[in-house]
């Protein structure tokens, strides 16, 4: 895969996630709202992951990155909606939210291909 295939794949899950904000507004049934917080801070990830050009916008798409998968994290927490191996009260997560995004997101596809 090259860096401009990586690149369109990001910005159309970007608006995919975008268009699916929009469509879900405030008052989502819990699943939709679920699936928009998993695949947002899984977008967040993946760009955080591509971005290798100034550091400043780095680091504020690694901030980003760490702040959905924090906002999703504590949703599972609460609502105990985790679909992945190692639930969100798992102690490993408090100092890896991105990698409980993954997690979440590799479920959320799994779920789909079945």
């Amino acid at each position: 895969m090259t860096t401009h295939d990586l690149h369109w794949g990001i910005a159309r899950e970007m608006t995919a996630v975008y268009a699916l904000g929009l469509d879900i507004g405030e008052d989502a049934h819990h699943e939709r709202r679920r699936e928009y917080m998993v695949r947002r801070a899984a977008a967040a990830d993946r760009l955080s992951d591509s971005d290798g050009g100034d550091p400043i916008a780095a680091a504020e798409t690694i901030h980003d990155a760490v702040h959905y998968a924090r906002a999703l994290l504590a949703h599972d927490r609460l609502d105990d909606t985790g679909r992945g191996p190692l639930p969100a009260h798992d102690p490993r997560w408090l100092d890896d939210p991105r990698g409980y995004a993954r997690q979440e997101h590799r479920a959320w596809i799994l779920d789909r291909e079945v």
